[in-house]
């Protein structure tokens, strides 16, 4: 039988069974939602997988991607696709932030590209517009970092046009050429002109276009791969295949962080002239 001092007992005990019982069942509602929200994202994974396009066949080019998301899903972007009887468009873009709001962004501008560029010519045109329309959008605190090569298979030049990504880096005969093209990441400042500059491509150029991530990724002091080392990857691995050339680079990119975590999406394409 239950005294008084049972009751008592009890009723001190009361309160905090039922604050137990009660954290339980949040925590419960918890690990669901964590679980449901990880199920979304792996889904989002496999979707983003088969709709970011596969190595296309250009005439005039051989290309090769690698592609590797620092979370389940990539703010990393690329695209390829004809314009007009004579070109190729090869677009290649990172958005800011990491995760599903920078995936989204990156499908946003995809979208726009395949939509304007059919009646745009020129690339830095291009790239007006999509500044303007992105801005139209208001998309608060988002914006792209965007490249686009018009690759014309008569002439072997590639007109290019940056806005705020990484210049790509360019090996002839095992000499670096540089290219001068720059501009500001698309959706932030509107009324901006974009420039392009034509570059005369030669039979057996290699060309790296490569993500901040690549570029920034840190090892265990800290240390960024930079792009000395990329380099010396194109200019051993200039006899390969474009796609050994692009596994080369990831591989060294892995070598290089050895047990350090991705720290941003990486995606790379290699492109060798024909």
């Amino acid at each position: 039988y239950f005294t008084e001092e049972h009751v008592r007992t009890l009723s001190l005990l009361a309160p905090q069974i039922a604050s137990s019982v009660e954290n339980a069942r949040l925590y419960e509602e918890l690990a669901q939602r964590e679980q449901r929200m990880e199920q979304d994202l792996k889904a989002a994974r496999r979707v983003q997988s088969i709709l970011l396009p596969r190595e296309p066949e250009i005439e005039g080019l051989e290309v090769a991607v690698g592609w590797r998301p620092a979370r389940e899903v990539s703010g990393d972007l690329y695209d390829f696709f004809e314009h007009g009887e004579d070109e190729a468009v090869i677009a290649f873009g990172d958005s800011s932030g990491k995760g599903a709001a920078a995936a989204l962004y990156g499908a946003l501008v995809s979208g726009l590209l395949r939509t304007l560029a059919p009646r745009i010519r020129k690339p830095a045109a291009l790239m007006k517009r999509l500044n303007q329309v992105l801005l139209e959008r208001r998309v608060d605190a988002q914006y792209v970092t965007l490249l686009l090569m018009y690759w014309n298979r008569k002439n072997l030049t590639l007109t290019i046009s940056n806005a705020g990504a990484l210049t790509p880096l360019i090996c002839r005969g095992g000499e670096r050429l540089r290219v001068l093209a720059e501009g500001i990441p698309l959706g932030l400042l509107d009324d901006r002109e974009y420039d392009e500059i034509t570059f005369q491509t030669q039979p057996d150029d290699l060309i790296l276009l490569y993500s901040d991530g690549v570029q920034d990724q840190t090892n265990a002091t800290e240390g960024e791969y930079g792009t000395h080392r990329p380099f010396r990857i194109l200019k051993k691995n200039c006899n390969k295949t474009v796609k050994e050339v692009a596994d080369a680079v990831m591989a060294d990119v892995d070598k290089h962080r050895g047990d350090v975590m991705l720290t941003d999406d990486q995606t790379l394409i290699v492109i060798r002239v024909r």
